[in-house]
């Protein structure tokens, strides 16, 4: 009886290590997978943060690149173009450059080098610029219809902030990215005068300078805000209408300017074809070269000149 005893205590023993030790090696395993999780997630936390960091270094770059193409430009908010597409820009711009200058006119080689740099500075900031003017163009086209949006809403019982916001989101790139730049501002604590001091100085467009002036007397002083923001944008789709028609006015002049601008390249062309030996000393001989470097450059000149006048009789 006490040997069935005994092995009856072994046997329970025994059991009772083997449960012990499966017990134990589930926790291990258990602890195991908890300890690979963590780890697997602190490395991909790694990864993720490392690839935070190349983002915002490409991004960095990308604006740096943007800001040397439109230094000194007199607004650049607009412009979004990427710094890789405005890079092969220039490049083909530069190489073009030297080729003519180089292979068409013979030119120095120095030289060919300098307008090729040039090229390459000039015509990412050329595609800067219109774009840039582009920009300017379609906020003085949505800027009345977002004032409206703001004045119903401020009628409605909505605070100017909170007007400011909305049209951010509601409204139509560019007017969106502006209004909501208003927004951000005053939500850190900037006061919306200042922010729409700040904003309007950048912008640089007089009518909603003349919105930024409203709002910030309204809030120092009080007032009838939305009758003020509604003759405002009666008065800006006034001043968008003189500008059409002081655009068609002047249509017939703008054709006329590219009409003689592609005059000689046409009359170069045609001779080209006609007698390809007329035009060989312009290109073999030196002097020649300076005469087509001279029509060129004139005709460059004229050319941004009568743009240049046009854009301030349009403008005014």
């Amino acid at each position: 009886m006490s040997g069935f005893i005994a092995f009856g205590l072994m046997l329970a023993g025994g059991l009772s290590l083997l449960a012990v030790v499966l017990g134990e090696r589930s926790r291990n395993r258990t602890l195991k997978r908890r300890v690979d999780k963590l780890a697997l997630g602190a490395a991909g936390q790694l990864k993720q943060i490392a690839s935070m960091k190349v983002r915002r270094w490409l991004a960095a770059l990308d604006r740096r690149v943007r800001a040397f193409f439109a230094y000194r430009m007199a607004r650049s908010w607009g412009v979004s173009t990427k710094s890789t597409y405005l890079m092969l820009v220039g490049l083909i711009a530069a190489i073009i450059t030297w080729g003519l200058a180089h292979i068409a006119l013979h030119l120095p080689n120095f030289v060919a080098w300098m307008a090729g740099a040039i090229s390459f500075y000039l015509a990412p900031r050329l595609m800067l610029n219109r774009e840039q003017h582009r920009a300017d163009a379609q906020f003085s086209e949505l800027l009345p219809d977002t004032v409206d949006m703001v004045v119903r809403m401020v009628r409605a019982g909505l605070p100017v902030a909170g007007a400011i916001r909305t049209a951010g989101t509601e409204a139509e790139p560019p007017l969106s990215t502006v209004f909501s730049a208003i927004a951000d501002l005053a939500e850190i604590g900037v006061p919306l005068s200042e922010a729409l001091t700040k904003t309007t100085e950048a912008v640089g467009n007089p009518d909603f300078s003349f919105f930024g002036v409203a709002v910030a007397l309204q809030q120092s002083t009080g007032g009838n805000l939305a009758a003020t923001l509604e003759t405002l944008s009666e008065i800006v789709r006034r001043r968008r209408a003189v500008r059409l028609k002081a655009r068609a006015a002047t249509a017939e002049i703008r054709i006329s300017a590219i009409v003689l601008s592609c005059i000689p390249f046409f009359i170069v062309g045609a001779l080209l074809i006609v007698s390809p030996g007329y035009l060989e000393p312009l290109i073999s001989d030196p002097r020649g070269n300076l005469i087509v470097g001279a029509a060129v450059l004139s005709l460059l000149l004229g050319g941004l000149t009568m743009r240049a006048m046009m854009r301030a009789a349009m403008s005014e």
